[in-house]
């Protein structure tokens, strides 16, 4: 697990400045304490950052071929790389180290740019290939099929400069931070910037699934991997499906505990993670170490109960945290290593979590990836009663809507209930998938959002729903509604939100964090089998129904039967509470018509709401905070 940087004038053929990639380089230092390496030729310059994983002594970066005309930068891991390996070497080349980063250089000699498709694991590479002098120095950069790891560039004036995060690419005198418009409204919308958008007009995030080739003639993006290839409607036997699944975690958890450092496992108590650790305990000789975090304020925001049975169930080595409303006081770390605006409360604790594991491990396994791929958000079941509902003549009568909507807000903030009833039945009216995706969410709806940026800024707005409609209704029409639901959270939510924020605070705090349930093999065979058999009712126990029974018998039964227990972070006490007065020194009218972004108007509107209990600060209080909290340290004031 690293960082890896670089710069690449690949128009003018300009010598690049050694003195600036390392600073780069430094940058990302948090992303790999353990070493440095670089590699200079010309108008390349490559860097990178290790925490050492595999191969501790031999496997420093950049690594080479026999003839030291190919070499890598690797950020990740590659789970086969044993077996590409053996494959390689019955090739007939010959291998300096015991590093899965080698297998890249060779893979890439014996198969050219779909060596990417060999590689199962989690990656981003910069390889430069000077074997075409000819032609001309030639760099690959790759990402993995899923988005586990970061890859930010920006190509200006014939220069690209890339990076495993915004900071280093801004050090280039070449890399403005003029604001992207619209990516700040699907910031608004998602809590998070979608790729290939950042938050700067000049950078750009390279795709899941990506290739790009950087030549003298340009730069060239390629699709080598696509998830909607694999969507299908298969309906195989249920405990085939079952008995193949089991399978293939016990695969992926074993293949994921290889490391030669100590290794160990976030427990929320939950069955995703649960199950990561049930069958980690199966595998190990000694107890696994596992890492819990809990909250001040309300039960439902506390799972260290849960998480502490759960651990007692399967004898782990178990550790807690607990965190308090001064959890805010982390915010100005939180954005620096976030890079971009990004309002997912939960990576405040996740980023606890990391340290605390730190003083222990190195690397985490997680549950992460357990909801997209075996269907375990509510709006799957959501979308089976909208369609219900609208088959119901009277089921959509706008008069229910409208006075479901009118008892919410007459209640206020004791209405929770009926807030929720209301966001069911006005999204289950919205035409669009992905409008009642986002309204399921919480999203701000598209009218306010386009009020909340400031008057300049609202021409450049672009609806997020039909960005998420464009990606799946081309290919995935034949799908059933819940199906396109999960869609949109495996293409879009899954690398730019959950994927993101477990990579950006893991890393904050040197640790690596690998998800056994987001395997390539395990991805695929789900992602061909029909919704309907993977989540079979219109309960919350139907959700994650093959999952529950592939570990069912490794797990207590409240357990496995528990219903979904997000990571959530009780934001609302908190800012109605100690982190008010912190919450209104940053969105003052004044420092908000300062900044320019944000319609002063609108947003002392939206807090007017969230005090009255109209709003809530996870989705429309906290995104403002956050941005503001990020631009005080990436804009300036």
């Amino acid at each position: 697990m690293c960082g890896i940087v670089g710069i690449f004038e690949h128009r003018r053929g300009a010598a690049v400045d050694h003195g600036l990639v390392r600073r780069m380089n430094d940058s990302i230092s948090h992303r790999g304490p353990d070493d440095e390496g670089y590699l200079f030729h010309g108008g390349v310059g490559l860097g990178m950052r290790r925490l050492a994983i595999i191969d501790l002594a031999g496997g420093r970066q950049p690594i080479g071929n026999e003839a030291d005309d190919v070499h890598v930068v690797f950020n990740g891991e590659i789970y086969n790389f044993r077996a590409l390996r053996r494959e390689l070497e019955e090739a007939g080349h010959e291998f300096r180290t015991h590093a899965d980063t080698e297998v890249i250089v060779h893979a890439y000699e014996e198969w050219g740019d779909a060596c990417v498709t060999r590689f199962e694991g989690m990656f981003t590479f910069a390889l430069l290939d000077r074997r075409r002098s000819a032609h001309g120095d030639r760099l690959l950069i790759g990402r993995d099929h899923l988005g586990k790891k970061p890859l930010y560039y920006a190509d200006v004036d014939g220069t690209l400069v890339f990076g495993s995060e915004i900071k280093p690419l801004l050090l280039h005198p070449k890399v403005g931070r003029t604001l992207d418009p619209e990516a700040l409204g699907h910031y608004l919308a998602l809590r998070a910037i979608p790729a290939p958008l950042s938050v700067f007009r000049d950078v750009k995030k390279l795709p899941p699934g990506h290739t790009m080739s950087v030549t003298r003639a340009g730069v060239t993006l390629r699709r080598y991997w696509d998830w909607r290839a694999f969507a299908g409607e298969e309906m195989p036997p249920f405990e085939e499906l079952v008995a193949d699944v089991r399978r293939m975690l016990f695969s992926a958890v074993e293949r994921r505990m290889v490391a030669d450092v100590p290794l160990g496992a976030f427990l929320s108590g939950g069955l995703d993670s649960s199950a990561v650790v049930a069958v980690m305990s199966r595998l190990s000789a000694s107890r696994v170490k596992t890492f819990s975090i809990g909250f001040e304020g309300p039960a439902s925001h506390n799972e260290l109960p849960k998480a502490r049975r759960m651990a007692e169930h399967l004898g782990t080595d178990h550790h807690e945290l607990y965190a308090r409303p001064d959890l805010v006081s982390l915010l100005p770390e939180f954005v620096r290593y976030a890079d971009e605006p990004f309002a997912i409360s939960s990576a405040l604790p996740t980023l606890l979590l990391a340290r605390a594991a730190r003083k222990e491990v190195t690397v985490v396994l997680t549950g992460d990836g357990g909801d997209e791929v075996f269907g375990g958000y509510a709006q799957y079941i959501f979308e089976r009663w909208a369609a219900m509902l609208r088959l119901s003549p009277a089921g959509l009568d706008p008069a229910v809507i409208r006075a479901a909507s009118a008892l919410y807000a007459s209640l206020g903030a004791r209405g929770i209930g009926f807030r929720r009833i209301a966001r069911f039945l006005q999204a289950a009216r919205l035409p669009s998938a992905g409008a009642r995706r986002l309204a399921w969410a919480g999203a701000p709806h598209e009218g306010e959002a386009r009020a909340l940026l400031a008057p300049g800024l609202r021409d450049a707005y672009r609806s997020t729903a039909a960005r998420l409609d464009a990606e799946v209704n081309a290919s995935l029409g034949r799908l059933s509604p819940e199906a396109i639901t999960n869609a949109f959270d495996v293409l879009l939510y899954l690398p730019d939100e959950m994927l993101a924020k477990v990579d950006r605070m893991t890393m904050a705090a040197s640790v690596e964090a690998r998800s056994p349930l987001l395997d390539l093999a395990l991805v695929q065979r789900l992602a061909g089998v029909a919704f309907g058999r993977k989540v079979p009712g219109l309960g919350r126990t139907s959700l994650k129904h093959v999952l529950r029974a592939a570990v069912g018998d490794l797990l207590p039964p409240d357990g496995r039967d528990a219903p979904k227990w997000g990571f959530n972070v009780p934001l609302d006490p908190w800012f109605r509470g100690e982190a008010r007065s912190y919450l209104y020194e940053h969105l003052s009218p004044e420092r908000v018509a300062r900044r320019g972004v944000f319609d002063p108007a609108a947003v002392r509107d939206t807090l007017r709401r969230f005090e009255a209990g109209r709003a809530d600060a996870n989705t429309h209080v906290f995104p403002l905070l956050v941005f503001e909290v990020w631009a005080q340290q990436y804009l300036g004031d």
